[in-house]
């Protein structure tokens, strides 16, 4: 009788054993990497002043403006990314 309860509790004790190692382990999270609007990425225009009368200059400041006008959209647009991400 002892030596039946025995035999019962190895292979109690093997069986529980081997259920732990019939579990797959879950794989490692994966790291994700997150970028910005690839608009952010375009590089800025410089605009050159081409001509040497007052007509001129101010066409070169009109054109100086709207690509600062660009270039404060696109900080703009990487600090909206940046508050999306919770950074």
């Amino acid at each position: 009788m002892r030596l039946k309860m025995m035999n019962a509790l190895i292979a109690l004790c093997l069986m529980l054993l081997l259920s732990s190692c019939a579990r797959t382990q879950n794989p490692a999270p994966q790291q994700v990497v997150l970028l910005p609007p690839e608009s952010v990425f375009t590089p800025c225009e410089q605009p050159l002043l081409s001509g040497d009368t007052w007509g001129d200059a101010l066409s070169y400041t009109l054109a100086l403006q709207t690509a600062l006008s660009i270039c404060a959209g696109q900080v703009a647009t990487l600090n909206q990314w940046r508050v999306s991400i919770g950074r």
